[in-house]
């Protein structure tokens, strides 16, 4: 119900007694409020009709009227209704003047009129558009819920949302974060938010941009968002994984490392991705937790990342595995930096590791992707080095190499156990550093001396060349990681 509404209604036979705009006469009416007091704005709320007899405004000042007035503007309040009667046998000039001054619609309500009917009136036809908004929201709650049922996504569930309100809907994160949304904006830019129900964990807004103001989110949309809720619920914390499964096969081909250069070739094509031209690419690890909660977290988190990343590169494919989410990236925009767009979308409560390698070639991908895989440990945004030397292990697959790995090491498998191997690897970690193999081991210096003497004599090797050092590193790697 408008202001202008009202004044046609013949039945109330009311008047405006302002020189009001027609625009003025457009506001919506929320509610109706009756009110005698000098000060009613505690108790008004936006667009509220005021109802008085002015049976508390018995003053002629008309500065006294101007501060009555200008304080229902400051709501502001959508009209003044003036019912005359024994208080008032005609309506004060220095209302009048006051309500033309800042634009409040003053209506007249004769005094044949009983004030009770006119306000019944009002009731009548405000619990008339609730009963009416309120149908309206569970038809489109029950729509959305078909919709859920036979199978439709959270984009197109909200794309049903976004056509039935005619206007530009969202769903943001508990940090404000938008990650999905649909329609586009009508009219004006209004912004207004709806708290979807959620757990306390996991605390998801549905936004709605280009209605009027003065419409009631809760009767419309309080149904949708119920059914938006269970939906976002059911995609976050499902069992089966959000990824396509063309761009599954890929990345676990890439990580199996086990595919032809041509095969994988082909499965980069059938995602959707170009071969010969570099990729990026996002590892996300996320904290510890219960497999639920830290499942529904890093897709929450994921799909955040995701929708920053492809407004800045042209390709986006992405597939998830329990506790971990790979993201490749192809087409950066010019100067795009995928680590700064990252840092600021991870949680600041929450110890999520994300690793962000160069650009990397086809050939080079799954040596690259393991790479990033193994130094993502540390929670923050990290970038994955170069190379290391089990990446250098990784790239020799050669049975007949870890088998000469292992043959130059079995003389240290001793009655001893692994004692021999494990002073080897400290040893060599250290680069021959005595003293701190020594604190590693927790043994005395002269211990160390007579191990590294034993090892020397039982591989026939002289640890103090630098070349025998690598030999021995590569070696002890290559039987870590086949044993593995």
């Amino acid at each position: 119900m408008r202001v202008a509404d009202l004044l046609t209604d013949k039945q109330m036979r009311l008047h405006l007694r302002t020189n009001t705009p027609a625009e003025k006469l457009m506001r919506s009416v929320t509610w109706c409020a009756p009110t005698e007091h000098m000060d009613p704005t505690p108790y008004l709320g936006v667009n509220a009709l005021v109802l008085t007899t002015g049976m508390g405004l018995n003053f002629s000042d008309p500065r006294t009227w101007d501060a009555y007035v200008e304080r229902l503007a400051a709501v502001p309040v959508s009209a003044l209704a003036f019912g005359l009667g024994p208080a008032h046998l005609s309506l004060p000039q220095g209302l009048v003047d006051a309500c033309n001054s800042h634009g409040i619609p003053l209506i007249e309500l004769p005094a044949e009129v009983p004030f009770a009917l006119f306000m019944r009136h009002v009731w009548q036809i405000l619990s008339t558009e609730r009963y009416d908004e309120q149908r309206s929201g569970w038809e489109l709650a029950d729509e959305c819920t078909r919709w859920a049922a036979a199978g439709a996504s959270l984009g197109k569930v909200l794309e049903g949302v976004a056509a039935a309100v005619k206007t530009r809907v969202a769903i943001l994160d508990e940090q404000g974060y938008e990650l999905i949304s649909a329609g586009t904006i009508q009219g004006t830019a209004t912004r207004s938010v709806l708290r979807l129900p959620s757990g306390p964990g996991h605390r998801f807004q549905l936004l709605v941009q280009g209605l009027p103001s003065d419409t009631l989110l809760q009767p419309l949309l309080g149904p949708v968002a119920a059914v938006l809720a269970m939906q976002l619920s059911y995609t976050l914390g499902a069992q089966s994984p959000l990824h396509s499964a063309p761009a599954a096969a890929f990345i676990e081909a890439i990580y199996a490392g086990s595919e032809p250069n041509n095969a994988l070739r082909s499965l980069a094509g059938a995602t959707g991705l170009e071969p010969d031209i570099p990729f990026e690419a996002v590892v996300l690890a996320g904290p510890s937790g219960t497999e639920e909660s830290g499942t529904t977290l890093l897709r929450a988190v994921g799909w955040r990342l995701r929708v920053a990343l492809e407004r800045t590169h042209g390709s986006v494919r992405f597939a998830e595995e329990p506790g971990l989410l790979s993201i490749l990236l192809q087409q950066p925009s010019e100067g795009v930096d995928a680590a700064e767009i990252c840092r600021p979308l991870l949680p600041t409560d929450a110890a999520f590791a994300l690793c962000i390698t160069p650009p990397t070639d086809l050939p080079e991908l799954p040596l690259t992707l393991r790479l990033a895989r193994r130094h993502n440990t540390i929670p923050g945004v990290h970038r994955s080095p170069a190379l290391d030397l089990t990446g250098i292990i990784d790239g020799l697959p050669s049975a007949g190499l870890v088998s000469m790995a292992a043959k130059l090491l079995a003389p240290l498998d001793t009655d001893m156990g692994n004692v021999l191997r494990d002073t080897l690897t400290a040893y060599l970690r250290h680069s021959g550093n005595a003293r701190l193999t020594g604190e590693e081991l927790f043994i005395h210096r002269n211990t160390l001396a007579y191990r590294i003497q034993r090892i020397e004599t039982l591989l026939g090797v002289d640890l103090a060349d630098g070349e025998v050092r690598a030999l021995c590193l590569l070696s002890l790697r290559l039987t870590e990681t086949t044993s593995k």
